[in-house]
């Protein structure tokens, strides 16, 4: 067995040799003994910390994976027996009705290209400066589709970065 006797004796003697030393060093040795204490203490604490939180994720994920593992292992059993059971009584399988559903969404709708018949109207924006259109977002020069687009109706998007552009109707007196 153990002597606690002794082993008390032993940890008095180290004690008060630890204060010895500790009481004969200066004092500003002495602070930044307690300061490198803490700081070894804290260190301690914040490594047991993440080692822990490591551990557990460990675990998480190790029975995470044995869940979906055995989730697989049982539904393809299940399957299996599925598969038996209606050859064997040679009924039919049914037919589920999320298939139809599927193919469903599954179609493709063509997109409709509308066509703008433009106005014999003069535009109600004009451009001030239409050799100076350039992005603000990206400094691309407007394309003439979007100087077309941006006379027209005012907003245009940049082909590039897809920046919105607004231009307000300024009326000018003559």
């Amino acid at each position: 067995m153990v002597d606690w006797h002794q082993f008390a004796e032993h940890a008095s003697f180290y004690w008060q040799e630890f204060l010895e030393w500790f009481l004969s060093i200066p004092m500003y040795g002495q602070a930044l003994v307690i300061v490198g204490a803490v700081a070894v203490v804290a260190l301690a604490g914040i490594l047991v910390y993440y080692v822990l939180k490591g551990v557990a994720y460990l675990i998480y994920y190790i029975l995470k994976g044995v869940y979906y593992l055995l989730k697989a292992i049982f539904m393809g059993i299940y399957k299996i027996f599925e598969e038996l059971y209606y050859a064997i009584s040679g009924k039919p399988k049914p037919i589920k009705e999320e298939s139809k559903k599927e193919e469903e969404v599954a179609q493709v709708i063509e997109p409709k290209i509308i066509s703008q018949i433009k106005d014999s109207a003069p535009s109600e924006y004009d451009l001030v400066q239409p050799n100076a259109t350039y992005c603000s977002e990206c400094g691309s020069e407007f394309s003439a589709h979007m100087k077309e687009k941006l006379s027209a109706n005012g907003s245009v998007f940049c082909i590039h970065c897809g920046k919105g552009f607004k231009v307000e109707r300024i009326e000018v007196e003559q």
